[in-house]
């Protein structure tokens, strides 16, 4: 609490710093306005496919092992936060279902995906907004830049809004704070699959697209295929989907998940229960960004056991020595602790990840989230 209270002040005191002293920026940032907007009702069809999608998934979660299970965390998080969602289904309201999507991005409670409620809470004043402005989203420009980009480059970040996302428009082009790195990473990534014709790239727990929209976005062939609980899987679902219109997807209930399928779609979005369907070897890519360290132990060692398994290269972004504590006193894994098939795979690196060390525009070692790649080895290559 003391901690929250001093960023909240340190905050104000910028804020207030940047209005009296105001510097010229070299670009043109405003943020955007926390407003909900209604869904179209010409995208209904499109809404009734992802509703029939999220209710086949919740009906097919009665009875998944307790293996796979979300972490108390997770579950407080989503009974609590998620509560509209689940409500619209229970009540089999299409139309809270559709208000939901399409706000989900300005929701009023935290979803654990995007900064949502800081954003809404620093937009509404201009001190805060100012903070939010001249800091957080100058600082993570600026950092961007170091890494050989120029303001020409701008449209390389440029994110998509479905979901009503909340950030800034940066010369024009829309950002959230997750932007500048998502695509950064991208990049890193793309290094090591880009010499495939339609690599197949999963993510486990990817949130509602984010880093998986600038992988995709670097292929014109490629298959995604996104693991994750039905609360977030539908949200990536229609982030992506209404992202790349132009692709064939595969959700789950419309057909039997199998092998073939990477083949005959571009986008594949599955509960986490089914990754045991993918074959050895089969994945070029395997990604997950900080949801094995919010999982229960045993299911984290689950999840990597199948990693193991049918991937070629795995790269996570996860604590390296603070851990989640869930109510019944179990405590999720640091990264130091993944079972991690050595014999199979090769460290190729291991570094902080700046993005949680400093998105809210100042240091905080607490966000200590590092980047780790493995390689499959050449003898197993």
């Amino acid at each position: 609490m003391i901690k929250k209270i001093i960023v909240y002040i340190n905050a104000y005191v910028a804020g207030v710093f940047k209005l009296l002293f105001k510097e010229k920026n070299f670009v043109e940032i405003i943020i955007k306005d926390p407003k909900k907007i209604e869904p179209s009702h010409s995208e209904k069809v499109f809404y009734e496919r992802l509703f029939i999608f999220y209710r086949n998934m919740k009906i097919k979660e009665i009875n998944n092992p307790e293996i796979i299970k979300p972490s108390s965390l997770w579950q407080n998080h989503i009974n609590n936060d998620y509560k509209f969602l689940i409500d619209s289904f229970k009540e089999n309201n299409l139309e809270n279902f559709s208000f939901f999507l399409n706000n989900f991005g300005n929701w009023n409670n935290y979803l654990g995906i995007e900064h949502n409620t800081l954003l809404k809470r620093y937009s509404k004043n201009f001190i805060l907004k100012s903070y939010l402005k001249n800091e957080i989203f100058l600082k993570h420009y600026k950092i961007w830049k170091d890494f050989g980009y120029e303001k020409k480059d701008l449209n390389k970040i440029s994110t998509p809004e479905f979901g009503n996302q909340l950030g800034a428009y940066i010369d024009g082009n829309f950002v959230t704070i997750g932007s500048f790195f998502n695509q950064i990473i991208s990049k890193i990534l793309l290094e090591h699959i880009k010499h495939k014709s339609k690599p197949i790239i999963c993510d486990l727990g990817g949130g509602y697209g984010k880093l998986g929209y600038f992988l995709i976005k670097n292929f014109e062939d490629s298959c995604f295929i996104d693991f994750d609980i039905p609360e977030v899987l539908v949200l990536a679902a229609y982030y992506l989907m209404s992202s790349f219109p132009n692709k064939k997807t595969l959700l789950f209930g419309e057909k039997e998940f199998e092998k073939k399928d990477s083949e005959n779609f571009d986008l594949i979005f599955m509960p986490s229960a089914e990754i045991t369907k993918m074959s050895e070897n089969s994945v070029d890519l395997f990604v997950n960004k900080n949801s094995l360290g919010e999982m229960r132990s045993d299911t984290a060692k689950f999840y990597i056991e199948k990693i193991n398994y049918c991937s070629k290269i795995f790269f996570h972004m996860n604590h390296n020595r603070i851990r989640n504590v869930f109510d019944n006193k179990d405590k999720s894994l640091i990264s130091s602790e993944y079972p991690i098939d050595m014999k199979k795979f090769d460290l190729v690196f291991d570094y902080p990840d700046l993005s949680h060390f400093i998105y809210t525009g100042r240091y905080d070692s607490n966000n200590d989230i590092f980047m780790k790649l493995f390689k499959i080895t050449q003898k197993t290559n």
